[in-house]
C-alpha cells in the first residue's frame, strides 16, 4: 500500500470516528429531551401524564428536588429508586430547566440532619448482605422546596402514588395561595382526627383530611361563628346528623350565591352500627328543593354490589350485600373527568336522588345503579337474610353535579355580587369514612377528584385517577356462566384430548407409508 493511500485510509478512518462519536452525542442530546417509551398497562403507570408535562412546563420559577435515599436499599425498592430517577429526569426535561435534582446521599452527617429539619425520618430497612439479614436506618424521601416553603413525600415506597404525590407537592409550594376546604361540624359528625390516636370510637374523615391536606388548607367550620367562612373555598357538608338552624342555612345559602362551591355528602336515612335505620330530617330539604334536587328518604340497592361480612352467632360469613351498591365505569358520566377514568365507586346504605327542572340549571348525573336496582323505604329491613327483591326494578341517579345561575334561597344583601358556585350531592357520607376508604381506595379517589374539580382544576384528576384503579368482574348471565364453565372444564381438556390424536394418526400414517 503507498505512502498517499495510507494517508486517505487513516483520513477516511478518523472522520468516520468523528462523525460515529458526533452521531452519538446528538442522539444522546436528543434522546435527553424527548422520552419513548412502550408502555403495555392499561393505565399507562409508568408514562408520564400529559398534566404533569403541561405542569412542568409551566413553572417559570426554580424549583428544587432534593432526592434523600439511603445507597444501600433491599431488593425490592431498587425498582422504587430507578422509577424515581427515570420519572425526575423525565420531568425535568419538559421544565426547561426549572426543575433541578439533587441527589443527596444520606450518609453525610450534613445531609441526614437537614432530611430530619425538613421532615423526612429514619426508617428501618431489611437488608440481606453477605447472606445475613440486617436491620438498617435509611432514608427513602423526597422533598419539593420553593423559596421558603417546602413540601416532603417522607417515604416513597410505592411507585403508583409517586407521580401524583411528587406533581402535587410542586404546585401547592408554587401556587399564589392556597385553598381551604372546610368541613362543617356542630352537627355530631364524624371527627376529621384519626379516632384510635385521640382514644374515640366511630367514623371519622382523618384520611380524607391527610389526602386534602397534600394541596388545600383544611378546617373544621363551626356555622355559629362570626366570618366562619371568609377564608372558605370549598364547603363540605358530611355525615351531619341534626338539624341546622335557619341563620346557618342563609350563611351556607350567602356562601353559595358568593362563588363558593358546596358538597353535600349527606344522609337522609341514618343507619346505626346494629343495622337499625330510621329517617333523619336535617332542615335542609327546603334549600336543596330551591335549587333543583332532593335526597329520597329511602335506601337503593342493585344486584351490582360489594361483599359484606356479617356475624351470626360465632359464625362469620360474607356474602353479597345489595345495599353496598358497588357503581361501576359502564354507569358513570363518560365525559365527566370527576368520574371518566375510575373503575368503581362503593356506596354504602345510599339514598336516590330526585331532581326538579329549575331554568338555567344544570345537572349531571354522574354515577347511576344499574337499570336492575330497586329501593326500599320505611319500615327499613338491612339483615341480609331477609332482603327481598321486587319485580319492579329501575336505574337511580346516586351522585350528581349542579351548576348553572342558581337564585338565592335566603334575602342577600343589597349590592351583594352573585356569582353562584358548583354543587355535589351524594346521599351518602358513609362511602368517604376511613372504613370504607380502607376497603375500598376508588372511594378516596372519586372524592378527591371530585373536590379538585370544584375547587382547584382538572390538571391532578389524570395523575391521580391512573395510580388508583379496581377491575371488577362483569356481572354475567346464567347462560354466559355455563359457556365460561363449559370452556373451563370441557373445552381445553379436550383440546389436548384432539392435539394426542391426532399426533398418533399422523405417526401411524408415517409407519404405513414407509
Amino acid at each position: 500500500m503507498s505512502i498517499l493511500n495510507r494517508f486517505k485510509y487513516a483520513r477516511d478512518s478518523y472522520l468516520i470516528t468523528i462523525l460515529i462519536v458526533v452521531i452519538v452525542l446528538m442522539v444522546n442530546f436528543i434522546a435527553s429531551r424527548h422520552f419513548v417509551k412502550i408502555d403495555l398497562t392499561r393505565h399507562q403507570l409508568y408514562e408520564v401524564s400529559d398534566a404533569s408535562k403541561t405542569i412542568m412546563q409551566d413553572l417559570d420559577d426554580i424549583v428544587t428536588v432534593q432526592v434523600i435515599f439511603s445507597e444501600k436499599l433491599p431488593p425490592n425498592l431498587f425498582a422504587v429508586r430507578q422509577y424515581v430517577d427515570d420519572m425526575l429526569d423525565e420531568l425535568s426535561s419538559y421544565s426547561k430547566g426549572n426543575l433541578m435534582l439533587d441527589f443527596l446521599n444520606p450518609e453525610s452527617p450534613d445531609v441526614r440532619t437537614e432530611a430530619l429539619r425538613l421532615g423526612i425520618p429514619q426508617i428501618q430497612m431489611n437488608i440481606v448482605e453477605k447472606d445475613k439479614l440486617e436491620v438498617k436506618n435509611g432514608f427513602l424521601g423526597i422533598a419539593v422546596i420553593y423559596g421558603d416553603r417546602h413540601e416532603v413525600l417522607p417515604v416513597v415506597q410505592n411507585i403508583l402514588n409517586v407521580e401524583y404525590d411528587l406533581v402535587a407537592a410542586i404546585k401547592k409550594v408554587t401556587a399564589a395561595e392556597t385553598l381551604t376546604v372546610g368541613f362543617v361540624s356542630g352537627h355530631e359528625e364524624p371527627s376529621l382526627e384519626d379516632k384510635v390516636e385521640v382514644g374515640q370510637s366511630g367514623d371519622s374523615y382523618a384520611l380524607l383530611k391527610r389526602a386534602l391536606s397534600r394541596n388545600y388548607s383544611v378546617k373544621s367550620v363551626d356555622l355559629a361563628e362570626e366570618d366562619a367562612l371568609k377564608e372558605v373555598d370549598t364547603l363540605i357538608l358530611a355525615g351531619s346528623k341534626s338539624e341546622y338552624s335557619e341563620d346557618e342555612i342563609k350563611l351556607i345559602d350567602t356562601f353559595f350565591m358568593k362563588g363558593g362551591s358546596l358538597v353535600a355528602l349527606l344522609d337522609s336515612v341514618q343507619v346505626s352500627a346494629d343495622l337499625k335505620a330510621a329517617v333523619q330530617d336535617l332542615g335542609l330539604s327546603e334549600l336543596f328543593s330551591h335549587y333543583g334536587f332532593s335526597i329520597d328518604n329511602r335506601l337503593a340497592l342493585d344486584v351490582s354490589s360489594e361483599r359484606a361480612s356479617f356475624n351470626q352467632g360465632y359464625v362469620n360469613f360474607i356474602i353479597s350485600y345489595p345495599f353496598w351498591i358497588k357503581g361501576v365505569k359502564q354507569n358513570f358520566a363518560p365525559e365527566n373527568p370527576i368520574v371518566n377514568q375510575l373503575d368503581s365507586v362503593v356506596l354504602p346504605w345510599t339514598s336516590p336522588l330526585s331532581f326538579f327542572e329549575k331554568d338555567g340549571i344544570d345537572v349531571t348525573p354522574l354515577i347511576h345503579t344499574t337499570k336492575a336496582a330497586w329501593t326500599n323505604e320505611e319500615p327499613f329491613s338491612l339483615d341480609p337474610n331477609s332482603i327481598q327483591t321486587v319485580p319492579e326494578k329501575d336505574q337511580h341517579t346516586l351522585i350528581a353535579l349542579l351548576t348553572g345561575d342558581f337564585e338565592p334561597f335566603s334575602e342577600l344583601e343589597e349590592g351583594d355580587d352573585l356569582s353562584p358556585g358548583r354543587l355535589l350531592v351524594v346521599g351518602n357520607s358513609y362511602f368517604a369514612t376511613d372504613r370504607f376508604i380502607r376497603l375500598f381506595g376508588q372511594n378516596l379517589t372519586f372524592i378527591m377528584n371530585a373536590i379538585d374539580y370544584l375547587t382547584l382544576d382538572e390538571s391532578l384528576i389524570s395523575i391521580r385517577s391512573k395510580s388508583s384503579f379496581d377491575l371488577p368482574l362483569k356481572d354475567l348471565t346464567i347462560r354466559e356462566r355455563q359457556v365460561v364453565k363449559f370452556i373451563g372444564i370441557l373445552l381445553v381438556p379436550l383440546l389436548v384430548i384432539g392435539y394426542g390424536v391426532s399426533r398418533f394418526i399422523l405417526k401411524k400414517r408415517k409407519k404405513v407409508s414407509l
